[in-house]
């Protein structure tokens, strides 16, 4: 067996090296996804709370797989993102952004950490107000995870990504977003679908 032929083998979970990469990746990122949402709250500066995510996957994964022989790559393998309100997706703002959070927004965080190529991905949406969610902002969050209930029953050996996200009906309060961008992820990277571009759409009486 050569050397490539043997390094595809190793990287089927069947490895329990692989698998025990898989999770260190997935505790880390899930534990900085709780670092985040616990910096959430009004005033704070989008930028600074994105920083403290990606810091705190970089220094906790710099401290794994130290004594090796064959150099261990880990960090971050997406970004921390913050997208409030409209913005549907990936808002990792530049240092020099002073965008603030503010009272009654509605967060879309999401983030991923590697550990020698081996990716794990978090997303999670969050309120940012004090006691129970009512109204558009409940709405809308009900029906994502429906949506997600739905494609993740869908998800079988064979099917395309767009099987899967493509059978979101519209309410009469709720539109889904057009064209989603799905992502597959390999070892050592992700990859955006050029194939499918989110269109940004604006309906009046709809939320999105």
């Amino acid at each position: 067996m050569s050397d490539e032929e043997r390094e595809e083998v190793e990287l089927d979970l069947s490895s329990p090296e692989v698998v025990t990469k898989y999770k260190l990746a997935a505790e880390t990122v899930n534990k900085a996804l709780q670092l985040v949402l616990s910096e959430c709250r009004p005033n704070a500066k989008i930028v600074d709370i994105c920083e403290k995510g990606d810091s705190y996957i970089t220094t906790q994964t710099s401290n794994m797989y130290k004594n090796v022989k064959k150099k261990v790559e880990k960090g971050i393998a997406f970004p921390t993102c913050l997208s409030v309100n409209n913005t549907v997706c990936h808002f990792s703002p530049l240092a020099s952004d002073e965008t603030v959070l503010e009272e009654g927004d509605v967060i879309k965080i999401d983030m991923g950490c590697h550990i020698d190529g081996f990716i794990a991905v978090v997303a999670h949406s969050h309120v940012l107000q004090q006691g129970k969610v009512t109204g558009k902002a409940a709405d809308v969050l009900a029906a994502a995870n429906t949506a997600a209930e739905v494609a993740l029953r869908l998800v079988r050996l064979g099917k395309k990504q767009t099987h899967c996200c493509s059978s979101n009906p519209s309410t009469s309060t709720i539109a889904t977003l057009h064209s989603p961008c799905p992502h597959t992820i390999l070892f050592h990277r992700i990859i955006i679908s050029s194939s499918e571009a989110l269109i940004f759409i604006h309906i009046a009486e709809f939320v999105v």
